[in-house]
């Protein structure tokens, strides 16, 4: 198993989107207004975001944001589910081009991923990987950090040898934590506060840390 087995282990279909884009025009459509939904959403915050808010944005009438998306929500949970995938394949990226040995150097693409998420990508810190807005239907919850942990822990067992005996319910909560702290750190800093960053990376570390040991 790869590190890029991750992708398609983690990711889920929305069913948000109205008309499955086919079509390239389609895609370029949905990415334009999803584009403006995060702008707004930077701006403003989740709460306040409104269908004709994206529209405005995008220079589209509203009918065309309904012709994808029923509500806002289904915005939101199209947004989120894009940064998520985005999030996913930075950190394969990042973990394919460093080779880790070891589950502290994992878990470091990882944070390094969502940190330059939030200094890039618009609306990222408003969409967190704990937040439940996408696929509802989902059992279990549908926090993307619990649909991550599983593949991962896969992949660490099998890529770097690490205790298999609850590792990936240690990466869903260690997940979930570095995500509120990173979160945090770019309230406090758009730029993402060094410190916040720093104790955000030493406490997920320090948590996983009696999962790091090699079977």
């Amino acid at each position: 198993m790869a590190f890029n087995d991750l992708i398609s282990g983690a990711l889920t279909t929305s069913g948000q989107v109205r008309n499955e884009p086919v079509q390239a025009r389609s895609s370029e459509r949905i990415a334009t207004l999803l584009d403006a939904a995060s702008a707004v959403v930077a701006e403003v915050g989740i709460e306040r975001l409104t269908t004709a808010m994206v529209a405005e944005r995008a220079g589209a009438s509203i009918g065309t944001v309904y012709r994808y998306f029923p509500d806002r929500i289904a915005v939101l949970a199209a947004m989120s589910l894009r940064g998520f995938e985005r999030f996913l394949r930075l950190s394969v990226e990042n973990l394919e081009a460093t080779k880790p040995t070891t589950l502290d150097e994992a878990i470091t693409c990882l944070i390094d991923a969502a940190v330059e998420l939030h200094r890039t990508e618009p609306g990222f810190t408003s969409i967190r990987l704990s937040d439940q807005i996408a696929l509802p239907e989902v059992d279990g919850g549908t926090a993307s950090a619990a649909r991550i942990a599983g593949p991962l822990a896969a992949i660490f067992i099998e890529e770097l040898g690490v205790d298999a005996e609850g590792l990936a319910e240690r990466l869903d909560i260690a997940l979930t934590m570095g995500d509120a702290l990173l979160v945090r750190a770019f309230i406090i800093d758009p730029k993402g506060d060094p410190a916040a960053i720093e104790a955000t990376r030493a406490l997920v570390t320090g948590y996983l840390a009696p999962a790091a040991v090699r079977a």
